[in-house]
């Protein structure tokens, strides 16, 4: 599953360190970007126990996800659909 997340108080290059470094100890997902500008983070994640990890470990070291859209592939015959959906925290 993909997940774009809004990040509070993510402001400078040593902000996007601190949340690399503290996020490569969950071994579930996958960073894709980080984009100081807009304030969000891009990530893979195996399932929803991985997820709350990774929202915990944002929140324990002062970078909580204030809103994420999440995309799910879905597996159907031929091809595959992808449900999104958006919640604010």
């Amino acid at each position: 599953m993909r997940a774009l997340a809004k990040i509070k108080n993510l402001k400078s290059d040593n902000c996007k360190h601190i949340i690399v470094r503290n996020l490569s100890r969950i071994l579930d997902i996958r960073i894709l970007d980080i984009d100081i500008e807009t304030r969000t983070l891009s990530f893979l994640y195996q399932n929803n126990s991985t997820f709350v990890k990774v929202k915990r470990e944002l929140f324990h070291i002062g970078f909580p996800i204030t809103q994420c859209t999440y995309q799910e592939s879905k597996q159907r015959t031929g091809h595959v659909q992808y449900m999104e959906s958006t919640v604010a925290f």
